[in-house]
Parts: C-alpha cells; sequence; structure tokens
C-alpha cells in the first residue's frame, strides 16, 4: 500500500491548500519522458487512469505505472542544500 510519512503529508496539504482553483489539488507521480525516472508535480486533478491516494487533506495521484513502481511504498520528503523540498519514493522496507 501506497502511504506517505508525517513530513510528507504536511507537505503535500501544504502545496494542496495554496492552490487557486475550484478543485483541490494534490501531487502527481509520473514517469518522465525524458530519462528513467519519476517526476513529482503539482496538479489540479488526478488523470483518468491515476490511482488516487487520499488521507485527511493530503492528495497524491499516481500515474499507471508509478501506481504499479510504488504499489508498496512510501513517500518522504526533506529539504535539499537550497532550502526547496525533495520527494523520494522508498520501500516500506527501508523504514
Amino acid at each position: 500500500m501506497f502511504t506517505l510519512t508525517h513530513q510528507a503529508h504536511e507537505a503535500v496539504r501544504q502545496i494542496s491548500s495554496s492552490g487557486t482553483t475550484a478543485e483541490v489539488p494534490g501531487l502527481r507521480i509520473s514517469r518522465r519522458s525524458d530519462r528513467p525516472t519519476f517526476a513529482v508535480r503539482r496538479a489540479a486533478a488526478p488523470q483518468e487512469m491515476d490511482r488516487v491516494v487520499e488521507h485527511d487533506g493530503a492528495r497524491v495521484f499516481l500515474a499507471p505505472i508509478a501506481a504499479l513502481r510504488f504499489a508498496d511504498s512510501v513517500l518522504d520528503v526533506r529539504t535539499d542544500q537550497t532550502g526547496r523540498l525533495e520527494f523520494i519514493v522508498r520501500d516500506h522496507d527501508d523504514d
């Protein structure tokens, strides 16, 4: 099951609450088209085939390939050297 750490939950809620659209936005995790990695981006709504993970105001949309790859993973967040948020998806076994 895909879950969020407390820190990731708070970061997603904060990012989501800063939206100006009528829909509650969230973060979308999808495969990058230019390299074999995944991207985390703000999204106003899930796309048609996305899996939606929602908990207490925090919404994460997983593109189909991300939903398969991260089915048993946890989303975490840390601050990089420049002060920007950096989301990390890791296996539950790494806890």
